[in-house]
Order: C-alpha cells, then sequence, then structure tokens
C-alpha cells in the first residue's frame, strides 16, 4: 500500500522551490493553459456559428418548401372549384371533389413525410459541430485526469 507523502515546513520553505527558472517553468504552463482555454473557445464559438448556419439553412429550407406547397394546393383548390362550378350535373361535381380530396390528402401526407425529412436533417446538421466539440471537451478533460 502505498503511502501519501506529508508537506513538511522544510519543503514549503526550499528555496529551490522558488527560483527564477521554477517560476519561469510554472509561468510557461500558466500561459499555455490560457492559450488553450482561448483557442478551445474560440473554435466552440466557430462551432456554435456553424450550428446556428446550419439552423438557419434548414429553417429557409422549410419555409420554401411550405410556401411552394401552400401555392401548389391554392391552385389545385382554384382549378377544382372552377372544374366543379362548370360541371353539368352535380354527380359530376361530386366526383369531382371527391377525386380532389383524395389527391389531396394524398399530397399532404407526402408533405408531411417532406417536413419531417427536412427537420431531421436540420436536426442532425444544426446538432452536429455542437457534439465534435463536445467530444473534444471530453477529451481535455480526459487527458488531464491523473
Amino acid at each position: 500500500m502505498a503511502t501519501a507523502k506529508t508537506t513538511t515546513t522544510a519543503d514549503v520553505f526550499d528555496i529551490k522551490a522558488y527560483s527564477p527558472e521554477s517560476f519561469k517553468e510554472g509561468y510557461e504552463k500558466f500561459a499555455e493553459g490560457i492559450s488553450s482555454i482561448a483557442d478551445f473557445q474560440k473554435e466552440t464559438l466557430n462551432a456554435l456559428m456553424a450550428s446556428a448556419g446550419a439552423f438557419t439553412k434548414g429553417f429557409e429550407k422549410l419555409t420554401a418548401e411550405q410556401a411552394a406547397f401552400s401555392k401548389a394546393a391554392f391552385e389545385d383548390t382554384v382549378s377544382n372549384v372552377k372544374a366543379a362550378s362548370s360541371s353539368k350535373t352535380l354527380n359530376d361535381a361530386m366526383e369531382l371533389n371527391s377525386k380532389f380530396v383524395r389527391t389531396s390528402i394524398e399530397k399532404n401526407l407526402g408533405q408531411i413525410n417532406k417536413v419531417a425529412d427536412i427537420c431531421a436533417e436540420t436536426a442532425k446538421d444544426t446538432v452536429e459541430p455542437l457534439t465534435t466539440r463536445y467530444s473534444d471537451l471530453v477529451e481535455k478533460i480526459q487527458a488531464y485526469r491523473p
């Protein structure tokens, strides 16, 4: 079993421990540590910016997709109303309307899948830079473990 080293007053007042060389060595280690922290924080800020950029791109893509879908749905509705209003019989109008509702539901389900895919892709792209930074942080912490 290992015994713990005890510090004596002679160790505290050891002049060699406070020499200019040991001070310089300690200062250089301290400066290196501060520089390392600053570099790490800079890289973390870059990762945050990349994450925000990925989120913005995904949001823009989602917005454009929804705008295009809404425009197409509106145009389909207008053309269906025109066709139904020009029908000669009520049966023809009901048939057109049934067909329109069926295709609208299919298109809406397809749109839901597109939106889900865009959201999943955006989430993955947004989290990726932050996950990398977290992994780097864990590595740094483990490097300092005794």
